[in-house]
Parts: C-alpha cells; sequence; structure tokens
C-alpha cells in the first residue's frame, strides 16, 4: 500500500508540473498593430503609419481625379496578429477594399481581447490643377476712354499707355503705372507738361525687351496742317517715364507704315508680324490694307525684312504669341473675312498652318495667353459683336474648346465682353486689362476700364 501510494503521488506531481509548464507555455500574446503598410497598385507611394495618432496616409497626395475606389493593402502585423475592417478579415495582398474615404483597420492581437484601431487615408488631390481664380481687381483703374490701351508689365510694375485720335489732329492719351494692378497712377513727363507716352493709336507694346519696354507703329496726328498718318517709327523707355523715338531715314532700316500690328520676342529679337496700313479716309474706327509681310530687330531700332510674303493670308489684328519654341499667329481680319485659322513658325520666313480639327469662332482684336502647354484665347470682334468668351487649345491648337460655366478656368458671368485689350501672364496668374466693350445704341464702342485677374492653382 505504501509503494501505491508514493506512485500516485508522483504521478499527481507529474501531471501537475505538465500543466502548470502548458499554461506558461501557451501564454498568448497581447501585441495589436501593424509594422509596415503599403498599397499594392501603387507601389511607388510610401505610407507612413503614425502610432501616437492612429493614422496611416500617404505625405504626397496622388494626382487630381486618380481612382482609389477598389485598391489592395499590403501590410504586417506584429507576430500573431490578425486586421479586419469591420467584420471582414484582411488578407495581405488579397483584400481589396474602396479607399475614397477612410478605412477603419482593427489589428486584433494574439489573445483575441487586446486591439489597436488606424484609420488609413489614400490622399488624392481634391482641386483641379487647371483651375483659374478669378477676381476682378478694379472695376475702374481711372485712365479714362481710349481707342486704344496697351497694357504690360516690366521692372516690377505694371504700364498702360492708353491713345484715342479725334477730329482735326486731335487727341488724347495718358499714362499710367500700377505695382498691383488695382492702385493706377498717372505717369507725368519729366517736364510735367503732359503724359510722357507717345501719341499715337493702335500701336502695340512689347513690354519686355533688352531691359526696356517698346510701343510700335500706330495711327499718330500731324503737326500743324499735316494730316495724320500711321507710322513705322519705335519708341522705347526704360523707365516708362522718358522715351525715344527710332526712325531711321532708310526705310529699309524699319518696318512699314503700320497699325493693329502683331510683335513678340522670339530669340532675342522683336517679331512684328501683319498688321494694316493707313485706313480709309483716315477712318481710326476702320481698317486698311492688311499685311502678311514679318520683320524682325536685334535692337528695336534697325529692322530685317524676314519675309515679305509670309505663307498665311494677310491680316489686321492677328493674335501673335510664342509657344513651343516656336513664333505662333492665330485669327485676325482680312478684308470682310474674320479668320480663325492658326499658324506657326521657327523662324519667322517658314510657315505652316496648323490643322485643326475643332476651331474657335473667327475673330480679330482678340489676345492670346499661354500658361503650363494651354493656350488660352479671349475675346475680340466679328460679324456677332464684341465678345467675352474663353476659349483653351492644350494640344497645340489643333482642338479649341470654349470654356462654359462650370469649368474650372471659365471667366466669371459677369466678366463684360472686350476687344482691343491686353491679356498676359505674369507671375502664376493670367492678366486681362482694359479695352473696348460692347457697341452702344449708337454703334459706338464702350470702354471697359477694369483689371481681371486669373491665379493659377499649382
Amino acid at each position: 500500500m505504501l509503494l501505491t501510494y508514493k506512485r500516485s503521488s508522483i504521478i499527481i506531481l507529474i501531471i501537475a508540473s505538465v500543466m502548470t509548464s502548458c499554461k506558461k507555455d501557451n501564454k498568448l500574446s497581447n501585441l495589436a498593430g501593424f509594422t509596415a503598410f503599403s498599397i499594392k497598385e501603387l507601389n511607388n507611394v510610401t505610407f507612413t503609419i503614425d502610432e501616437t495618432t492612429g493614422t496611416i496616409s500617404n505625405k504626397d497626395s496622388l494626382p487630381y481625379q486618380t481612382n482609389v475606389s477598389a485598391l489592395t493593402a499590403v501590410f504586417t502585423t506584429v507576430p500573431n496578429a490578425t486586421a479586419k475592417v469591420g467584420a471582414t478579415a484582411q488578407v495581405s495582398g488579397a483584400t481589396v477594399n474602396d479607399f475614397s474615404h477612410a478605412v477603419n483597420y482593427t489589428v486584433v492581437a494574439q489573445n483575441g481581447s487586446t486591439t489597436r484601431n488606424y484609420a488609413v487615408t489614400v490622399n488624392v488631390t481634391k482641386l483641379d490643377p487647371k483651375t483659374v481664380s478669378w477676381q476682378r481687381l478694379t472695376a475702374d483703374a481711372g485712365w479714362g476712354n481710349y481707342h486704344n490701351l496697351v497694357a504690360g508689365y516690366s521692372n516690377n510694375k505694371f504700364y498702360a499707355y492708353g491713345a484715342t485720335l479725334g477730329l482735326s489732329n486731335s487727341i488724347t492719351f495718358g499714362a499710367y503705372t500700377s505695382t498691383d494692378g488695382a492702385a493706377w497712377t498717372r505717369i507725368r513727363a519729366v517736364d510735367d507738361k503732359g503724359d510722357s507716352v507717345p501719341h499715337g493709336e493702335y500701336s502695340i507694346l512689347v513690354p519686355n525687351f533688352n531691359n526696356k519696354m517698346y510701343l510700335l507703329g500706330g495711327h499718330r496726328p500731324g503737326v500743324g496742317f499735316a494730316f495724320d498718318f500711321v507710322t513705322s517709327n519705335t519708341y522705347s523707355s526704360s523707365d516708362g517715364t522718358a522715351w525715344t523715338v527710332s526712325a531711321p531715314a532708310d526705310p529699309a532700316d524699319r518696318f512699314s507704315i503700320r497699325e493693329r500690328i502683331g510683335a513678340v520676342v522670339f530669340n532675342n529679337k522683336i517679331f512684328v508680324v501683319g498688321g494694316n496700313g493707313y485706313p480709309f479716309g483716315g477712318n481710326t474706327n476702320g481698317l486698311g490694307i492688311a499685311y502678311r509681310d514679318v520683320w524682325s530687330s536685334s535692337d528695336g531700332a534697325a529692322w530685317t525684312q524676314v519675309t515679305s510674303a509670309a505663307a498665311f493670308p494677310a491680316r489686321s489684328n492677328p493674335a501673335v504669341f510664342v509657344y513651343n519654341n516656336k513664333i505662333w499667329i492665330a485669327g485676325g481680319k482680312s478684308g470682310s473675312t474674320y479668320l480663325n485659322d492658326v499658324w506657326n513658325s521657327p523662324d519667322g520666313a517658314n510657315w505652316t498652318q496648323v490643322t485643326t480639327n475643332t476651331a474657335f469662332t473667327g475673330r480679330f482684336g482678340h489676345s492670346v495667353a499661354v500658361y503650363n502647354n494651354e493656350i488660352f484665347l479671349a475675346g475680340g470682334e466679328n460679324a456677332d459683336g464684341v465678345q467675352g468668351d474663353l476659349w483653351v487649345s492644350e494640344d497645340g491648337g489643333v482642338n479649341w474648346t470654349k470654356l462654359q460655366t462650370g469649368d474650372v478656368r471659365a471667366l466669371p458671368a459677369n466678366f463684360p465682353a472686350r476687344t482691343y485689350f491686353s491679356f498676359f501672364v505674369q507671375g502664376n496668374a493670367l492678366y486681362i486689362i482694359g479695352g473696348l466693350g460692347a457697341k452702344d445704341s449708337n454703334n459706338k464702342y464702350t470702354y471697359q476700364n477694369d483689371v481681371w485677374k486669373g491665379s493659377f492653382v499649382k
């Protein structure tokens, strides 16, 4: 009996020891959490786990309208932990979720009771990068009413020059400057006897060339009993106040007389493209014979005729601009025809017509500005009157779209129609300055003395 008792005691001790050992060996982990997280379809995007806030996200937002509605998470948990979304178990590299909103993951420890929660966000840019935020900087800059107002930006300031040629060689003119485009100050001549601006109408301003501004051509009043005339003179200024005239005696050294011309800076030269001669009877509202020649100058004084007859049809008031390392010309008026053709040239001499699948409506007196490979065309005039529309081409002038309400680039509904205005890019914004507005009941142009700014969203 004594032997049996000892054997039973030993068995009981062994069983107790084994049970104690099993309890120690089978203690379940209370650790929960992710140690790595990524998205299979976004293999170049880094996701950061923030244990303090319980969030997981990508720092740099994905491009606008990236589809994140069906993505697969690839993750690693601490040993023996599992992950779920709601009641659905998650399998790394296999389970698909909709990440167009935050997805809440729960990581469950091995013990089944300890959990850690994470809100996973896939950041996507919310604002369309094409957005242009338009605002009217001023409804009336105080310039007065001019048939022709040209404006630009130079030496950290805006400048505007206006002129109206009247009867009997009368002329009204003005020069103005602004640091912000909203508040404008009139520029007085050095001797304070009047505005320091060449007295001409329908000239064009080239604001930045060789650290100077240039006013080219235009319709000018006669002196004394002389008749008014269209000029080929070039005026330059380094400060917008004092102007120097360049009028070479040899006609071969300057472009032929013209007004309503196009001009751009390209390859360190000014190029003058198109325009027209003296209007019939001197009528400032009329057009003269249109031109199709091209001239260039490396100093704004001596000019060389690049071609006497470009491939494009002759035209007045074309939009001339630089894009993709070429000179471009779009629209204008030839006789009674409102043009909507597009041409470009690598040198000003050889021109190729761009085949347009969808074109803007024909017009003249319009203007073009280029930003981020988008060509914007605004305003102008045609048989339907003065226009207040904005068109864009995103494929090099092949297709043109009229921007309607709802497009993030469209002009505001209260933007007034205009022609003969200035339209350019400065910094990260488009500027539209002045112009002639829709005609009144007497068939006379109204005047737009406002300034609009369209800021681009980066």
